[in-house]
């Protein structure tokens, strides 16, 4: 972020938000569920760029998709990044809402086609994963990048699970 000018990360409550902390120090507000895109959207509305949302995928479809509809609607210029683990894993591993549907639902509430990009975040895809983020960042519209990537705690509990069988 710091290539690309005054620019800030906001973030929902979310195993993300680790990114606030050392070594990575990457967010800088954290309120409540659903708070990042509204923040980002007024950020970006009164000036500052790039402005940065981060949200988990079942707290997007409890309380984000009313923010970004409201920057569609404004055309405010964001990038939201949906951390997509397919599940609601802070709270013990809830189905999720999201899951299967984050694309047909971004589209529905009007994010172009053309900047609905996809990621699976791990170190193989870094390059690709870094240009695709830095291509977003550039566009003066709404963006929204889905990091796709199963959840490594249910991973690690399924692997469990297997050897006890």
């Amino acid at each position: 972020m710091e290539k690309y000018g005054k620019g800030k990360v906001f973030s929902d409550i979310g195993c993300y938000t680790l990114g606030a902390l050392p070594p990575f120090n990457a967010i800088n507000s954290c309120i409540d569920m659903g708070a990042s895109v509204t923040m980002a959207v007024g950020a970006a509305d009164a000036g500052l760029k790039p402005s940065v949302a981060v949200i988990g995928d079942s707290t997007f479809t409890h309380s984000g998709m009313t923010g970004l509809l409201d920057a569609v609607y404004k055309k405010s210029p964001i990038t939201l990044i949906i951390s997509d683990n397919s599940i609601t894993a802070m709270t013990g591993g809830q189905f999720s809402l999201a899951t299967n549907r984050l694309e047909q639902i971004c589209i529905g509430l009007g994010v172009d086609k053309e900047h609905l990009r996809m990621l699976v975040p791990l170190k193989k895809n870094h390059d690709n994963n870094v240009k695709t983020i830095k291509e977003e960042l550039k566009y003066n519209g709404v963006s929204v990048i889905l990091a796709q990537r199963e959840c490594i705690q249910t991973i690690l509990k399924k692997k469990r699970t297997k050897k006890k069988e």
